[in-house]
């Protein structure tokens, strides 16, 4: 069974779901805002939170238009990313010795290897790569150089490009990878949303555990995903939806929300239960009481032969079961039996019929 270690948490089967809550760019580059974000995950009970590390110059021309739709016609991408990246190399040390103090997870996305390189000077526990990088062969190969485990988003990607990308950090040694089915589209719909390949990619990949990060709005597609395979889940994230500077705060989760998805997923694991029908102990009452018992439709005086036409079947199922019903036909009654009685196995001769 597929299990990887990440810090101190074990995530696969037979483990509870691991959650991050992707607070991404939502600290819209104030440090303050990246401190409020960890807070607000460590009271959602995320298992971690996880940011983007980037300078808007290395990950886009200036051009490039944007492929999400927020009413800014006139935006690139350039210019919604240079909004966001103004945390320096010791606000990102300054956040991530906030999220250790705090006692959560923290790790994060790095767009270009200078990212990679901080955020492995800093001591993170793992690196996400992003489905838009998935074809970005030299990003991935820098970072899975690292050794650390790494999460792969697969939006966007063929089969064969997902195949590709797996067997090059392969090659450099690492082994250690969550494949996390994803859509890049946001909000993805629901009808979008193919957790089928979840299963198919726990068929293609047996040895790495599969995970789903998830951009529908609410909390029932990625609850739906567990039941797929998905053994990670995750989750956009903000303390404050209304807040516009990063594109994502609209359909990320705030804090209540995300404790509502966590909430959710553990009800998800607990009700799965088991492939095989046994009676459970919350059932004990409904099999004497819900259930017939085979009852005397009249009164029927000791030693009187048993006939189809004294008996009745009703509730409750503290007597004899009415599987046996016709079994008992033609046994003797060893004592007088009152009419509208279940009938008990003493009651009648069934060893000397």
């Amino acid at each position: 069974m597929a299990e990887i270690k990440i810090g101190d948490s074990l995530i696969g089967e037979n483990h509870p779901c691991f959650t991050i809550a992707e607070a991404g760019a939502n600290h819209d580059g104030n440090i303050e805002k990246a401190f409020r974000l960890i807070d607000a995950a460590k009271e959602a009970n995320a298992d971690s939170i996880k940011f983007q590390t980037y300078k808007a110059s290395k990950l886009t021309t200036k051009t490039a238009p944007k492929y999400w739709d927020d009413g800014k016609e006139n935006e690139t991408q350039y210019d919604v990313f240079k909004k966001l990246d103004h945390l320096t190399n010791d606000n990102w040390k300054e956040i991530f010795d906030y999220a250790k103090n705090k006692n959560i997870m923290c790790f994060s996305t790095p767009f270009d290897n200078d990212s990679a390189d901080l955020l492995y000077s800093l001591d993170v526990p793992a690196f996400k790569i992003a489905s838009a990088d998935i074809t970005d062969l030299p990003l991935i190969k820098h970072i899975a150089g690292k050794k650390l485990p790494i999460f792969i988003s697969t939006g966007m990607a063929s089969e064969d490009e997902i195949s590709f990308a797996i067997n090059t950090i392969e090659d450099q040694g690492n082994h250690d990878i969550i494949i996390m089915h994803c859509i890049t589209s946001y909000p993805t719909q629901p009808e979008d949303a193919n957790l089928e390949m979840i299963s198919t990619l726990t068929q293609n990949f047996p040895n790495y555990v599969i995970g789903f990060s998830d951009h529908t709005i609410g909390t029932i597609v990625p609850v739906c995903s567990t039941f797929y395979g998905a053994k990670c889940i995750e989750k956009h994230f903000t303390f404050d939806q209304h807040l516009k500077t990063s594109p994502d705060h609209w359909l990320s989760l705030d804090t209540n929300g995300f404790q509502k998805l966590v909430n959710e997923l553990r009800i998800s694991e607990i009700s799965r239960g088991s492939s095989t029908r046994n009676q459970f102990n919350s059932e004990v009452e409904a099999v004497k009481y819900a259930r017939r018992s085979i009852v005397s439709k009249n009164f029927i005086p000791k030693g009187k032969e048993i006939t189809e036409d004294l008996l009745d079947v009703k509730r409750p199922g503290t007597g004899i079961s009415p599987k046996f019903y016709y079994e008992i036909i033609g046994c003797k009654a060893l004592r007088d039996i009152e009419e509208d009685t279940p009938f008990q196995w003493d009651d009648i001769s069934y060893n000397e019929k």
